[in-house]
C-alpha cells in the first residue's frame, strides 16, 4: 500500500474485528454454542478467550512486522524449514476456505429464516460479493472494512443492551440445551473457539501489520481489536441469557430476538447481518487466495473455488457451527504452540540484533573518544611545536 494508505490503529483494529465477525458472532450462534448455554461459567470462557485472542494477536503482529511478511507459513512455523513453511501455508488456506463455506451456509440461513427463501439464494449472494471484493486485491478488502465495520459495531452493541434492558416475556420456542459434542464443557469450548478463529485471524492480522504506519499503530490496532470482540462477546451472552431455550432453538438467536422487538430493527438487524456474513467471508477467501499463485489464470481459479464452497455450504449453517469449525478448533491447538514458539524465536533474534547494533554504536562512540582524546593531548604539544 502507498504510505498515504497506511493502516492506523482503528483501521487494524477493524480488520482484526472483521476477520471474526461473522454471521456465526454477529447472530448469536457461536456466542451461544460455545459461551452460553453454559451457564455463569460462559463468562468466565468469554473472558478467557478475550485474553487469548489479544495475545495470539499480538504475536502475530510482531513475528508480521519483525518478518517483514504476511506468509502464513513463515509467520506461523519455527525457524527454517521450507517444507514445513509451505505445508503449513496451504494447510492455513484450506482453513480459511471453510470460512467461506460457513459463511455462505449463514447467508442461506439467513435468507431462509428471514425471508423464507431458498438456502441457495442467499449462498449465491454472498458468493458472488466475496468475489468481486477479492479480486481488487488488499487496498479494496481494507476500504470495505473501513466503511462497514464501524456500523456493525455500533448495532450489534445496541442490539444487545436492547435486550438486556428491556421486559420481552418468555417465548414459547423453547429447545433442550444441547452442547457439541466436540465442545462438551466450557474449557473445551473456549480454547476450541480461540483454536478456530486464529486460523483465520492469523493472516488478516499479519496483513494488516505490515501495512501499519508502525510497529506501535499495528499492536495498539491488535489490542483494540481483540477488546471490542471480548467486550462484545461479553454483551452478547448476557442478551442471550435472557431466554435460554429460545436462544438454543433458534438458528440465528440475536436476528430472532430483533424480531421479538420490532419490524423495524429486526430489518436493520437483517442487514447488519448480511453485512457481517460479507466482511467475515471476504477477509477470510482472501487470505486463502494469498497461496493462489499469479497466473494469468488465476481470476478464474478464485471465481471457480468460492463456487465450491457455496456448494460445500448447503449442509446447512448450524451443522457448520456444530460440527465443521470444532474439527478446525482441534487442529488449530497446533498451530497455535507453533505460533507461540516462533514468537519466541523471532523475540530473541531481535533483541540479538539489538544487542549487536548497541555494541557497533558503543564502539564507534568510544573509538570518536579515543581519537577526540588523543587529538586533546597532542594539541598543547602542537603549539609548542608551531
Amino acid at each position: 500500500m502507498k504510505e498515504n494508505h497506511k493502516l492506523g490503529v482503528l483501521g487494524v483494529a477493524l480488520m482484526y474485528v472483521g476477520a471474526i465477525m461473522g454471521a456465526g458472532f454477529a447472530s448469536g450462534r457461536e456466542i451461544w454454542q460455545y459461551f452460553g448455554l453454559f451457564g455463569v461459567k460462559g463468562f468466565i470462557g468469554v473472558a478467557v478467550v478475550g485474553c487469548l485472542l489479544m495475545a495470539i494477536g499480538v504475536m502475530t503482529s510482531r513475528i508480521a512486522r519483525s518478518l517483514h511478511t504476511n506468509d502464513m507459513g513463515k509467520v506461523i512455523v519455527p525457524g527454517n524449514h521450507p517444507g514445513l513453511i509451505e505445508f503449513v501455508g496451504y494447510f492455513m488456506a484450506i482453513m480459511l476456505f471453510t470460512v467461506l463455506v460457513a459463511m455462505s451456509a449463514a447467508c442461506g440461513a439467513l435468507f431462509h429464516q428471514q425471508f423464507g427463501q431458498s438456502r441457495i439464494v442467499g449462498g449465491m449472494l454472498i458468493t458472488a460479493l466475496v468475489i468481486l471484493t477479492v479480486i481488487g486485491g488488499f487496498e479494496r478488502v481494507a476500504k470495505v472494512f473501513r466503511c462497514i465495520m464501524p456500523l456493525l459495531l455500533c448495532v450489534v452493541l445496541s442490539l444487545s443492551l436492547i435486550v438486556i434492558f428491556s421486559d420481552l416475556p418468555k417465548s414459547s420456542i423453547q429447545a433442550e440445551m444441547a452442547p457439541s459434542p466436540f465442545a462438551p464443557n466450557w474449557i473445551l469450548a473456549a480454547m476450541i473457539y480461540v483454536s478456530y478463529n486464529i486460523l483465520a485471524v492469523i493472516p488478516i492480522v499479519a496483513t494488516a501489520s505490515i501495512n501499519a504506519k508502525n510497529d506501535r499503530t499495528a499492536v495498539t490496532g491488535t489490542i483494540l481489536g481483540a477488546l471490542f470482540l471480548g467486550a462484545l462477546a461479553f454483551l452478547l451472552t448476557m442478551a442471550m441469557f435472557r431466554d435460554m431455550g429460545f436462544s438454543q432453538a433458534m438458528d440465528m438467536p440475536m436476528l430472532a430476538y430483533s424480531a421479538r422487538i420490532s419490524k423495524g430493527v429486526n430489518v436493520l438487524y437483517t442487514s447488519v447481518l448480511l453485512f457481517a456474513i460479507y466482511s467475515s467471508a471476504t477477509s477470510n477467501y482472501y487470505g486463502f487466495t494469498t497461496k493462489i499463485k499469479p497466473s494469468p489464470t488465476r481470476k478464474l481459479k478464485i471465481i471457480l473455488l468460492a463456487c465450491l464452497g457455496f456448494i460445500f455450504g448447503l449442509i446447512g449453517f448450524t451443522n457448520v457451527v456444530a460440527f465443521v469449525l470444532p474439527i478446525e478448533g482441534l487442529m488449530g491447538f497446533v498451530i497455535i504452540a507453533m505460533i507461540t514458539m516462533n514468537y519466541r524465536r523471532v523475540m530473541k533474534m531481535d533483541k540479538k540484533i539489538a544487542e549487536e547494533d548497541s555494541q557497533i554504536v558503543s564502539s564507534q562512540q568510544n573509538s570518536s573518544e579515543d581519537e577526540h582524546a588523543k587529538e586533546t593531548e597532542n594539541k598543547p604539544l602542537k603549539e609548542e611545536i608551531s
